[in-house]
């Protein structure tokens, strides 16, 4: 079972925002005892978890395949209040292999992020 996967960011707040508003909890922003910031967001079972280390710069692959995948509700009325946000979407809404609606959008690092309609 997945614990969590870590990144780097050079924004933790728009970051964690981004996460929040696609369904995830922020259960940590702190500072660390190295002096980086570090930010944790429940997704489901896992987390997310983001360090702020100055200096570093986050290099996000632009590829579709390189993504993180999240189960969503209601992604035909998200899209558009992402996109209204000024999120970039990379795929637009269409069905996944499944059967299901899923779009891809970038995070405010520029990693891709597969959007797939939850189950109910």
């Amino acid at each position: 079972m997945l614990k969590h996967v870590s990144f780097l960011t050079g924004n933790l707040p728009a970051v964690l925002a981004f996460y929040a508003r696609l369904g995830g909890v922020v259960e940590k922003d702190l500072t660390t005892a190295e002096g980086f910031r570090r930010g944790v967001v429940r997704l489901g079972e896992g987390r997310l978890q983001v360090f702020e280390v100055p200096g570093e710069r986050p290099r996000p692959h632009q590829h579709w395949a390189e993504h993180i995948a999240l189960h969503v509700r209601d992604l035909r009325t998200l899209l558009p209040e992402l996109r209204a946000a000024g999120v970039t979407v990379t795929r637009d809404l269409q069905p996944s292999p499944s059967g299901r609606d899923m779009a891809f959008v970038t995070d405010p690092d520029g990693r891709q992020v597969e959007l797939l309609e939850a189950d109910d």
